[in-house]
């Protein structure tokens, strides 16, 4: 068999091929079976050398043009056609020498090869499908690992923020309760200052009237013992005051401050008259 014969009979036996995938139809008649049992029997029958075998390739190519494109067919048509074909084919045509035309063999491969690569193009595509779907499976998983990711930073960038926060406070707090502390310390040495100089005052004012009051001018005596008793009294409200101020309060009897320096004043003026008009009030 010369190249140019063989190359016609692939390229019917292809034609046949997509010819089978195009329709269910197509062996329901009986005549119709018959004139694609002459077709294979003129494709594969030599009645001189060996019947004409089918290339693998040929096969293969075929079927994967028809599955590629809808249009030219199905695999899963074709695969019913080859197995009616198989089923049905009985010898009955003769050559020119009268012998019987017999291409079963060959119906045969031709039917284990097709279905053998139309098995292998499904499985190849269920686990392209697979693979597609795992990997579409593995970016929604990448996917919501990356917003678990932006959600857990975004929780410790919170959380960090919170912490610093939250010690900024503690430490305004400590600096408050330290200034607080001072202001205390102060107010408790201004007390004390004001009682030492209350009491030294209070001391010093009793021993000298005590240690005067044999004297001649008791209205002298008097007049000291207010003049001394306002500045004292005085002092120490300022000392008081003062006091108030570091502590950031300003509630104060102001009117018994008034009403005391009033009694002071009345004091020294009432000895003023006294000693002006000479009159008595201790004998």
């Amino acid at each position: 068999m010369n190249a140019e014969h063989e190359q016609n009979k692939r390229e019917t036996l292809n034609n046949i091929l997509i010819e089978l995938s195009k329709s269910q139809d197509i062996l329901k008649d009986a005549k119709n079976k018959d004139i694609y049992f002459k077709k294979l029997e003129s494709v594969y029958y030599n009645c001189d050398e060996e019947n004409f075998r089918h290339y693998y390739s040929d096969i293969f190519s075929t079927l994967t043009l028809i599955d590629g494109d809808s249009s030219i067919g199905s695999l899963d048509i074709l695969a019913q056609n080859i197995q009616v074909i198989k089923d049905a084919y009985i010898p009955r045509n003769y050559d020119k020498s009268k012998n019987m035309i017999d291409i079963s063999k060959e119906i045969l491969k031709l039917y284990d090869h097709t279905n053998l690569d139309i098995a292998r193009i499904n499985y190849t595509k269920e686990m392209t499908d697979k693979t597609k779907s795992e990997l579409t499976n593995n970016k929604l998983s990448l996917k919501s690992i990356e917003d678990d990711f932006k959600e857990t930073k975004r929780e410790l960038t919170e959380l960090a923020h919170e912490t610093t926060e939250n010690f900024q406070n503690i430490a305004k707090e400590v600096q408050d309760k330290q200034a607080g502390m001072q202001k205390e310390y102060i107010t408790i040495l201004g007390i004390f200052a004001a009682i030492v100089l209350a009491f030294t005052g209070g001391t010093v004012f009793s021993s000298s009237v005590l240690e005067n009051i044999n004297k001649p001018s008791i209205y002298r005596i008097t007049l000291i013992a207010l003049i001394i008793g306002f500045v004292l009294f005085n002092l120490i409200c300022l000392l008081i005051d003062f006091v108030y101020q570091i502590n950031g309060k300003n509630e104060r009897k102001k009117w018994f401050i008034v009403f005391v320096n009033c009694v002071f004043i009345i004091g020294i003026v009432g000895v003023c008259l006294a000693y002006a008009f000479k009159f008595l009030f201790f004998t």
